[in-house]
């Protein structure tokens, strides 16, 4: 109730609006309408009141029929368990509970309940059902000498302390190191038993070469070139690519003038000499790392050698005894090898317009005058193509007329005389064959032959130093010297015929 105080007072009244008021033994006269003025005013400073509290009321309160609260509640912690709690109560016991924050780290073991059958694989999986799995793998490694395989259960392992060549009776390789692991449970026993049941691990990591057992490197193209290496493996690829290299496959062709060979040149040496002769210098053969893999083949592949010679040479060694050969046969090709000192020839090429085959003249020649020393019959024969034990055979046929004139025929191998008709007098009406064989040695040639008038031997020619060059082509003929008259000598055949 306001105080009678607070009440205005009446400036005037009249009798009948004048209100006595009476408020704790006090008295106070206030006219009707300053009364109801009073009244206003209180009731409107009360309405607003009225509002603030209900205001205050709405943030502070919860709505029954909504219950939620705009500002935070502070409470004390409960004791009941039908109280609400606090978020330091929460905070504390939840402390331990697994959060997906990153930030919060678990302090205690978590456990399950009820532990489950099985896990799907995101789940969090027990202690239990890590180890029933960790059964099967790896253990405990335990040292072992036995010479079978051992009773155990899945998972058990062991490291050997003893190799042995057949392990288990029948079983693989075992060195000391390796692993066995058992994987399934096995009583023991030989490997065509339970071999099945385990595992062999080989742990030996030492390089193998050629008298110790481990692990394989492959080769590098530095281990093909060098061919040094004892503890590299090649591989297909590699093989192939050493093969292209080798003195079987690989090709160099060869455009000037003058070229020095290296041992990786080995293999096929293409000359193209189309616009110059070609000289050839090969390496020296005690300057070669693998000798005995170093072989060579010379080509004329262009087929110009008859008019630009490949003149083939070496530092330091010979070739076939000698300084240097010579290659002028159109596309003739040598192949060389060598004794670890020296190069030697093991086969030549001929060209189709050099003997092949049998080389055969006929006819009635005489001597183109008296006194004259002249060719009746002559055939080219390339030598190259010959190896050793291999030669040719000449013969030719003809007659001397009636007269006691000197006549003289010889067979030229050539330009070396070997069979002439040495008679002490001139023959009279004779017919002759006079034939020559020649076979390659491996360093002259063996030439044998006669001479026969009327059938008779009159002369005989062996020799086992003909001293030919087999890397060349020769001119093989008959010659006749009539000393009084041309007529006095007349050759009938020639004949070439290889040996091989």
């Amino acid at each position: 109730m306001t105080k009678i105080s607070s009440l205005p007072k009446a400036s005037s009244s009249s009798n009948n609006d004048l209100i006595v008021v009476v408020q704790g033994g006090k008295t106070k006269h206030i006219s009707k309408e300053a009364f109801l003025g009073a009244i206003e005013s209180l009731s409107a400073q009360n309405a607003s009141n009225i509002q603030g509290l209900q205001n205050k009321i709405s943030k502070r309160t919860i709505n029954k029929n909504s219950p939620v609260f705009t500002s935070p509640v502070k409470a004390g912690n409960p004791s009941e368990p039908n109280h609400l709690t606090t978020k330091e109560y929460v905070d504390k016991e939840f402390h331990n509970v697994l959060r997906d924050d990153g930030v919060k780290k678990l302090t205690a073991p978590l456990s399950f309940l009820r532990h489950p059958s099985s896990f799907s694989p995101k789940d969090l999986i027990s202690k239990q059902y890590a180890d029933n799995l960790l059964l099967g793998v790896l253990k405990n490694i335990v040292r072992y000498k036995g010479e079978l395989y051992p009773s155990a259960r899945a998972g058990d392992s062991f490291i050997f302390e003893v190799g042995y060549d057949a392990f288990a009776e029948d079983g693989p390789e075992i060195q000391v190191g390796d692993l066995l692991i058992c994987i399934e449970n096995s009583e023991g026993g030989t490997q065509g038993s339970v071999g099945h049941q385990f595992a062999i691990l080989n742990t030996n990591i030492t390089t193998s070469n050629e008298s110790t057992s481990g692990i394989i490197k492959v080769a590098t193209s530095s281990d093909m070139d060098s061919y040094v290496s004892d503890n590299t493996a090649v591989t297909p690829l590699k093989y192939k690519e050493d093969l292209d290299n080798s003195s079987l496959y690989n090709r160099t062709l060869i455009e000037v003038s003058s070229y020095t060979a290296t041992e990786n040149d080995r293999g096929i040496l293409a000359i193209d000499n189309r616009k110059t002769p070609t000289t050839l210098t090969l390496p020296s053969v005690k300057s070669l790392k693998n000798p005995a893999m170093f072989k060579l083949t010379v080509k004329d592949e262009f087929g110009q050698a008859t008019a630009k010679n490949i003149v083939i040479k070496s530092s330091e060694s010979t070739i076939d005894g000698k300084a240097s050969i010579t290659l002028s046969n159109k596309y003739q090709a040598v192949t060389l090898y060598n004794d670890g000192k020296d190069y030697y020839i093991e086969n030549n090429t001929h060209t189709d317009g050099v003997l092949s085959g049998n080389s055969i003249q006929a006819g009635l020649v005489k001597p183109a005058a008296a006194g004259v020393t002249s060719s009746l019959f002559s055939s080219a024969v390339d030598l190259t193509q010959f190896d050793v034990a291999q030669g040719f055979k000449v013969t030719a046929s003809g007659n001397f007329s009636a007269t006691a004139n000197t006549k003289t025929i010889k067979l030229s191998i050539g330009g070396i005389t070997t069979v002439t008709n040495a008679t002490t007098t001139a023959p009279n009406a004779k017919s002759f064959v006079a034939s020559v064989t020649i076979l390659k040695a491996p360093k002259y040639a063996v030439a044998y032959g006669a001479l026969l008038l009327d059938g008779i031997a009159a002369d005989t020619f062996s020799v086992y130093s003909l001293d030919l060059d087999w890397t060349s082509e020769i001119l093989v003929e008959i010659t006749a010297l009539a000393a009084t008259a041309s007529t006095d000598i007349y050759a009938y055949s020639f004949v070439v015929e290889p040996l091989k």
